[in-house]
């Protein structure tokens, strides 16, 4: 063993080619077994000049850990393989479809509703999408319908992609496809989407109103660092301290400036 771990020590500081090869031959000739081989992780140093820049350093790692591979073997040591891929459970009928554009369609909509889920569930959850599809628009050589058809599919997989919820459901066959294909852009979107559309309406909506100014004054003052929340001036009306004011030159030049205010709550205006 010591004669083995020495060649090893020498090998991992060993520079030159020449240097390497000569270790790798005299590790060939040393009498080794495979408890040694084990214990001293002979094949790990080894294995890493098996892609040596030197062909010569390349070409003796590999018949050395191939002469150790059979020594193992030979042992009773049996070799790992890399386990055989499984076999799928299901599969499209494309050759049945005869048409390039629906084969397309499925593979997308197949790729997409599998992101988290096996191909027992996406692959006929997706076989049945595009069928669903084929039903509304089944003659794909007119221009027009053919274009709906894409549209469709493109609008499906963006929002099936973005919607994990959705895919969850059309996997698990709880939104059938016909119902999938009647949901519009808002309802195909997620819950976080929908609720930030939502909000986005109402406040267009508030926007359209002649007094969304005076409602809003408050907000927008506070979003630009303003702070109207105390004023030297209270409403003389309703007695509120959300008051705003600007001043103005209404008169001549020696007189001063008049000063305008209005009530955020109850609207009262006044100057002085």
């Amino acid at each position: 063993m010591e004669e083995v771990r020495g060649l090893v020590k020498a090998l991992t500081k060993a520079e030159a080619p020449e240097a390497v090869a000569d270790v790798l031959r005299a590790l060939a000739k040393a009498p080794v077994t495979v408890p040694i081989l084990h214990e001293l992780k002979c094949g790990a140093v080894v294995s890493k000049l098996r892609k040596h820049e030197n062909e010569s350093v390349a070409t003796e790692a590999k018949l050395l850990i191939k002469q150790w591979k059979g020594l193992a073997a030979a042992a009773g040591v049996p070799q790992t393989k890399a386990p055989a891929p499984a076999p799928k459970t299901h599969s499209f009928a494309v050759d049945d479809l005869g048409d390039p554009t629906r084969q397309a369609a499925r593979k997308k909509l197949q790729a997409t509703l599998g992101e988290d889920a096996s191909d027992s569930d996406s692959f006929p959850a997706a076989e049945a999408v595009e069928l669903a599809l084929h039903r509304k628009w089944p003659n794909l050589q007119q221009p027009d319908q053919k274009r709906d058809y894409v549209a469709k599919l493109r609008q499906l997989s963006f929002n099936l992609k973005k919607n994990s919820e959705l895919r969850s459901d059309v996997n698990s066959k709880r939104l059938t496809p016909e119902k999938l294909l009647e949901l519009d852009a808002d309802q195909l979107a997620t819950r976080e989407k929908q609720e930030e559309r939502r909000k986005m309406a109402e406040y267009q909506h508030d926007a359209r109103s002649l007094d969304w100014e005076r409602k809003n004054r408050d907000r927008m003052d506070k979003s630009i660092g303003i702070d109207n929340s105390k004023t030297m001036y209270p409403c003389g009306k309703c007695k509120s301290t959300k008051v705003s004011n600007y001043e103005k030159q209404t008169r001549s030049g020696d007189e001063p400036m008049t000063q305008f205010f209005e009530c955020a709550d109850c609207g009262h205006r006044w100057r002085f």
